[in-house]
């Protein structure tokens, strides 16, 4: 993806466990990781509705001068097409899932660009609950009851 990829690493000592036990029996987790891509995908989605960052805080709202501007959609930040929020994709294979958009701007709406008068407004990544969800389906799909 020529836009942004989301890389983040889960810290579970148990999930880690079972991945290296998954791999060692020639299996992989890409069934899992499609699941997780999914659930990624929707909670994006509802981030872009809701429009606040993946730990919750709202986005910088939109310049007065760009408002004035934007054909549509005036009150809506990081949406003037709709493309960025419904052009992200994941591709999970049998040890990675990689989610993120094809939009080269996406990069520049996440992280800002000082220079075009761009703010910092984080729209990829996992929430606490997007963490969860996602240990919790890793570990149901490796068969490791949670807790453990």
């Amino acid at each position: 993806m020529a836009g942004i990829t989301l890389e983040h690493r889960i810290d579970d000592k148990q999930v880690m466990r079972a991945l290296g036990e998954l791999n060692q029996r020639g299996r992989d987790a890409q069934p899992a990781f499609a699941a997780i891509g999914e659930d990624l995908d929707r909670s994006t989605r509802d981030r872009f509705d809701e429009q606040v960052s993946p730990s919750g805080d709202p986005w910088e709202p939109l310049s007065d001068a760009y408002r004035k501007r934007k054909p549509q959609r005036q009150d809506e930040i990081l949406v003037l097409n709709g493309y960025l929020r419904d052009t992200n994709r994941y591709d999970a294979g049998p040890d990675y899932l990689e989610y993120g958009t094809d939009r080269i701007y996406g990069a520049s709406m996440h992280f800002g660009d000082e220079e075009r008068g761009i703010p910092e407004r984080n729209w990829l990544g996992f929430s606490n609950d997007d963490e969860e969800n996602a240990i919790e389906t890793l570990l149901d799909y490796l068969g490791e009851p949670l807790g453990e």
